[in-house]
């Protein structure tokens, strides 16, 4: 299977996902299902790119400061929306996606299923992970707290 259909097939589980959700939930709202489908799969994106960013800080000890705001900064997120217009906006491709998994067999559909729940897994425990090897520069401002007179902190001990 080429990487297209891998990446078609990531797509496909979230559009069905979200079309279970909102027939349970009898949700019209203002985003179709292919679009929260798409804001899912470049959430899991971010993350991972996030992740891959911190794991070099870590491992390569590289710690640039870029600013957000910046080309550098905003690249991968340009590239990421390009690629999914691309792949899926452009001439109502995402249909083709949804008719050719659909006709699966459930058997192959519920292993593909399966794969794909643990790569999001996979990446959300990776991203996780890489926040807590290489915290940001300002830290995790949730996490710290206030040391009482006594010396101890209270509230979180990592």
């Amino acid at each position: 299977m080429s990487i297209s259909k891998l990446y078609g097939y990531f797509f496909y589980i979230l559009y069905k996902m979200w079309l279970k959700i909102d027939k349970s939930f009898g949700a019209t709202g203002p985003f179709p299902t292919k679009m929260k489908a798409l804001i899912c799969m470049f959430a899991i994106e971010v993350w991972l790119v996030f992740a891959i960013a911190l794991y070099c800080g870590y491992f390569l000890n590289i710690h640039p400061h870029i600013a957000f705001f910046s080309f550098v900064g905003l690249a991968p997120f340009i590239v990421l929306l390009v690629m999914k217009w691309f792949i899926f906006e452009k001439d109502d491709r995402w249909k083709n996606y949804v008719k050719e998994f659909d006709n699966w067999p459930p058997k192959r559909n519920l292993a593909g299923t399966w794969i794909v729940i643990m790569m999001i897994l996979f990446v959300i425990f990776n991203f996780i992970y890489s926040l807590y090897l290489n915290p940001p520069s300002g830290g995790l401002k949730w996490l710290q707290t206030r040391t009482t007179k006594s010396g101890y902190a209270p509230g979180f001990v990592l």
